[in-house]
């Protein structure tokens, strides 16, 4: 129950934060709500992904320069917490939205 509450707390300030910041640009919130749910999902996957690449980087350098197993070459593996889970359903019902809301245009 409580991890169900953290997707949601996270979806609902993800909506938050896209409605204040279109409010702010000045444009309708259907048309940020896609893209900064895609940008903010963004946000955390590279964060973790470059933190992973600079310390195998790091651990290779050592090894080279001084031969000491300073650790292993860790593989990438994004895991999916409440919060990453929020952020993913947010972008895949923005998407939903998206399409039903410009369905005309498609046509």
């Amino acid at each position: 129950m409580k991890k169900v509450s953290v997707v949601i707390l996270t979806m609902m300030i993800e909506a938050g934060l896209l409605w204040s910041v279109s409010k702010f640009i000045g444009w309708d919130f259907m048309e940020i709500i896609f893209l900064g749910g895609l940008v903010i999902f963004a946000i955390p996957w590279l964060f973790i992904y470059f933190s992973t690449h600079n310390q195998n980087q790091f651990n290779a350098s050592v090894r080279g320069m001084t031969g000491q197993d300073t650790g292993r070459v860790k593989l990438f593996e994004f895991r999916f917490s409440p919060i990453i889970l929020g952020l993913v359903l947010f972008m895949v019902l923005s998407l939903c939205l998206t399409v039903v809301y410009y369905y005309e245009y498609f046509i």
